[in-house]
């Protein structure tokens, strides 16, 4: 399994276990397909400290990472969607879904071929 971190949003605030982010829109049409879009930063998403990124950890006023592996076992979390301050309990997975890296393939080198049959120009 390819390990890396999705960046989520805007660390708004850290607690001894958890982490309140201020969401990128891309990220909330994952957790709530067909939603219409907001302004990034509109939704509030509170969340176990343990899921953050080990190699970045949060930090208020910059972009949280999460880790990819830790979205994967579905975890819980809670979503005030309007920013209004109503919270409600959501799942994480889907911010992990369909985020395999592709494996991209080497060019391939173009031959030089028999260049002798190219002509430029009028053929003579």
């Amino acid at each position: 399994m390819n390990t890396f971190d999705i960046a989520v949003g805007k660390c708004e605030a850290i607690d001894k276990s958890t982490v309140t982010i201020r969401l990128d829109s891309a990220i909330v049409s994952r957790l709530v397909p067909g939603h219409p879009w907001r302004t990034s930063g509109t939704s509030v998403l509170r969340l176990d400290i343990r899921l953050c990124s080990e190699s970045r950890p949060p930090e208020i006023g910059r972009e949280l990472f999460l880790q990819r592996e830790a979205l994967l076992r579905n975890p819980r979390a809670s979503l005030d969607l309007l920013g209004d301050g109503q919270f409600a309990p959501i799942r994480l997975r889907a911010i992990g879904d369909n985020t395999d890296p592709e494996v991209m393939q080497p060019a391939a080198k173009a031959g030089r071929g028999d260049r002798s049959r190219v002509r430029w120009g009028k053929e003579g």
